[in-house]
């Protein structure tokens, strides 16, 4: 009986209800608003206050007492299920003992709070530093009572593995397993992984892992279908290849990345299909790009990224395929792939989009720095990126399946997440996902003292006055942290720091091997550390005693970003658990997010107006900025609304779109 159960929930999921929409959609955001209220938070704190007085009484168990009284509810847990929701206060309380026997430190109530949301399936929203690698900690221990699988996401292999090696004494003294998968893992390795109570991994290896099983199990997605062939002896090949046990329950870290800015582009499983005549087209199609001119031949919309033809470009192809008979299979398909051949000249540029390493094009997101190495683009624009950088051009691949972040954690049939900052994102984390966001209490006040705007007319007044801040605060002794939107923007300001005779450190796409030590010392006296924005995410900034006398770390942000969720999240570097510190943002007119997202008639507006009102600055840009913030937001939103729209049309395309898996 145990093995078929466990055979059931290798492809057993949840089905996820489809998004509401119009009227219903606003019925809908009222509930979310009404499960996110208030006394929820206060019910779930005063709670907690009862769980820490709980927990006082065990401090003089022996260890040995301890881990009896652990082992006594994890069989109560793995038994029973639901019906211990209402022992769910003495577990934690245990618990709470537990981390501090082993990791030497008690949980605060605000971090109870935190596991008792996630429990009950909400966005915890736990400012940075407030402990959010223990709190998710303490929750997966109760799940993984249960003897479901449970997947712990975190933002990139590194954390994966660091939080399940850190915290496998943990989970050890709670009679839990974990472990952790990562990208660079082969298969029986990615299966013992799996194999464990609790899970550490990263969105897209869960997914990628998801997707391969499905190819690998074919027919025998169907449970009833594996149970004959089984009695048959049949189709074992297909079982001995996936890595999975089932997905039932995550705990997502930085849900706001992961389930937000990452979920506009779906995961796609493909093989390579070699086709000599599409890449000699996609090098025709770069050639015949170089020669036209912008303004001239065509004009490039910023905002949507796209090209639009100013002549008729169907006259050049032909003339270029009368001297190439063999390269063209059609006049249009031709237009179609020189269009998206400008857009690899004009909108992916290099250490911008992406960087190259070992001749090969590695993709870098736009919102973290970080690279993914393990993805390519699709449509052509992949090989045409390459041809127009003189590589050898990667085969064409076939794509063997599609779903996107959105849908696929909504199978999860118990799911939360926790993020630094998740309430501008409410609504659509209800919409989408179906979890209401609460924004616990810092344990000690905050001490973050932040600037208002800085605004320029010209990005080379504003890196003028970036530099001059930074020679400024360095000799008052204080450490630094600049965030840079990419590559290229954090090589070009470590030179200008090193040509005004002082020393950084980078951290970026090209750089990360040391990232996370790197990030670690950022908070040293004097240090200067230049970082694309999210690098080092994680990891904490250990602030020394006489550097908080100073006034603490002091972050700079060069220019802000398309969602004000990405600017609060690297100022939250500054000022951790009631520590001092500051942040300055600064931004120009002729910033990406600006030039993207306003018409060209506002821009020049308020280039006049911030020169003749220089006093106003702060309030004309920050208006200007706000605008061009909301903009991107209702495109980004269109966009992953897209995506969610695509997986449903192409559900029953899948290869693993059956009855048993929708």
């Amino acid at each position: 009986m145990s093995y078929l159960n466990e055979n059931y929930r290798l492809t057993t999921i949840h089905k996820p209800g489809k998004i509401p929409k119009g009227i219903d959609a606003r019925v809908y955001r009222f509930m979310g608003a009404f499960k996110g209220r208030r006394s929820e938070l206060k019910k779930c704190l005063r709670a907690s206050i009862i769980i820490d007085q709980k927990s006082l009484a065990h401090q003089n168990l022996s260890e040995e007492r301890l881990r009896n009284e652990l082992l006594v509810c994890r069989e109560q847990f793995r038994r029973h299920g639901k019906q211990v929701n209402e022992s769910i206060g003495d577990a934690l309380a245990l618990i709470q003992e537990a981390v501090m026997r082993v990791m030497g430190f008690r949980p605060f109530v605000e971090q109870l709070t935190g596991a008792l949301m996630l429990y009950r399936g909400f966005v915890a929203e736990m400012s940075t530093g407030e402990g959010k690698t223990i709190t998710a900690a303490m929750t997966a221990i109760l799940r993984g009572w249960c003897g479901y699988p449970c997947h712990v996401i975190t933002a990139n292999d590194y954390l994966a593995a660091r939080d399940a090696e850190t915290l496998t004494p943990l989970f050890s003294f709670c009679h839990v397993s974990v472990g952790s998968v990562t990208s660079e893992m082969k298969p029986p390795e990615r299966r013992a992984g799996y194999a464990k109570d609790v899970t550490y991994t990263t969105a897209g290896d869960v997914l990628a892992d998801f997707l391969r099983d499905r190819i690998s199990l074919g027919q025998l997605q169907s449970f009833e279908r594996r149970v004959l062939m089984s009695l048959q002896e049949q189709g074992g090949q297909g079982m001995r290849e996936i890595v999975m046990r089932g997905v039932h329950t995550a705990i997502v870290d930085e849900a706001d990345n992961v389930l937000i800015d990452e979920a506009v582009t779906p995961l796609i499983i493909s093989r390579e299909e070699p086709n000599e005549a599409f890449m000699a087209s996609c090098q025709a199609a770069i050639r015949i790009a170089n020669e036209l001119r912008r303004d001239l031949d065509y004009r490039t919309d910023e905002t949507f990224r796209t090209v639009i033809f100013l002549k008729n470009i169907e006259e050049l192809v032909e003339e270029y395929q009368k001297h190439h008979p063999s390269i063209f299979n059609g006049i249009l398909f031709q237009k179609d792939l020189v269009r998206q051949a400008l857009v690899a000249k004009e909108f992916f540029l290099r250490d911008r989009q992406y960087v190259i390493e070992d001749d090969k094009v590695v993709i870098v997101d736009e919102s973290t720095g970080r690279k993914m190495p393990m993805r390519s683009w699709s449509s052509g624009l992949h090989q045409l990126i390459e041809a127009k950088e003189n590589l050898p051009m990667t085969p064409v691949k076939e794509t063997q399946a599609r779903l996107s972040f959105q849908r696929y954690f909504r199978f999860y049939k118990s799911f939360s997440g926790m993020t630094g900052t998740g309430k501008e994102a409410a609504s659509e984390f209800w919409i989408i996902y179906g979890l209401p966001v609460l924004t616990i209490p810092n344990h000690r006040p905050s001490k973050r003292k932040l600037a208002h705007l800085h605004v320029f007319a010209t990005e080379a007044d504003k890196w003028d006055a970036i530099l001059e801040e930074i020679q400024i605060i360095h000799k008052r002794g204080r450490p630094i942290l600049v965030g840079t939107r990419n590559v290229q923007k954090s090589e070009e300001l470590a030179l200008r720091i090193a040509q005004a005779g002082l020393h950084c450190k980078v951290v970026n796409a090209v750089r990360q091997k040391e990232e996370a030590e790197i990030i670690a010392m950022a908070g040293l006296h004097g240090a200067i550390t230049v970082a694309t924005n999210m690098a080092g995410r994680g990891t904490d900034i250990k602030i020394p005693a006489e550097v908080n006398l100073l006034g603490g770390l002091h972050v700079i942000a060069t220019e802000c970003h398309s969602s004000s969720r990405i600017d609060r999240q690297l100022f939250g570097r500054a000022a951790r658990q009631g520590d001092h510190g500051s942040a300055t943002p600064f931004t120009s007119m002729e910033d990406e997010l600006l030039t993207r997202n306003l018409p060209k008639w506002i821009i020049l507006t308020v280039k006049a107006l911030l020169r003749r009102f220089p006093a106003s600055a702060h309030l004309i840009g920050t208006v200007a900025v706000k605008l061009a913030q909301f903009r991107a937001h209702r495109k980004d939103y269109q966009s992953r609304m897209s995506v969610q729209r695509m997986d449903t049309w192409l559900d029953d395309a899948l290869s693993f779109a059956s009855d048993d898996v929708k």
